[in-house]
């Protein structure tokens, strides 16, 4: 008898559900501040991204050289629906959208870190 080989460990994410859920709720406080603070254009500004790194998640401008997760606002479908509509600025109300659609980008870059 010889010993089995061992099995690769399961692809299992960094975040799951509830990790998701908590993630978005910080995404979206971060942008209703950033929007609060600067106007319902401030988010459509060219280099404008939500990043995510180990101290939490933060509006930038590129400052942060490696996060976890960097997701460019613009690259959004809810923010792309409005500048495609010629519009320098998105309601108050989009920002959940867009809360939910950079959740969803920036959840998919840190569960493609592989655990060491």
């Amino acid at each position: 008898m010889g010993i089995p080989p061992t099995k690769d460990p399961p692809n299992v994410p960094l975040l799951g559900k509830a990790e998701k859920g908590q993630l978005e709720e910080l995404i979206l406080q971060k942008f209703q501040a950033h929007y609060d603070q600067n106007g319902p254009g401030a988010l459509l500004v060219d280099s404008t991204r939500v990043v995510v790194h180990g101290a939490g998640v933060e509006i930038d401008h590129g400052e942060h050289a490696d996060p976890l997760a960097a997701v460019p606002v613009k690259t959004l479908f809810t923010a792309l629906c409005y500048l495609s509509a010629g519009s320098p600025s998105m309601p108050r109300e989009a920002l959940e959208s867009l809360a939910t659609e950079a959740t969803s980008v920036a959840a998919a870059h840190i569960n493609r870190i592989a655990p060491e």
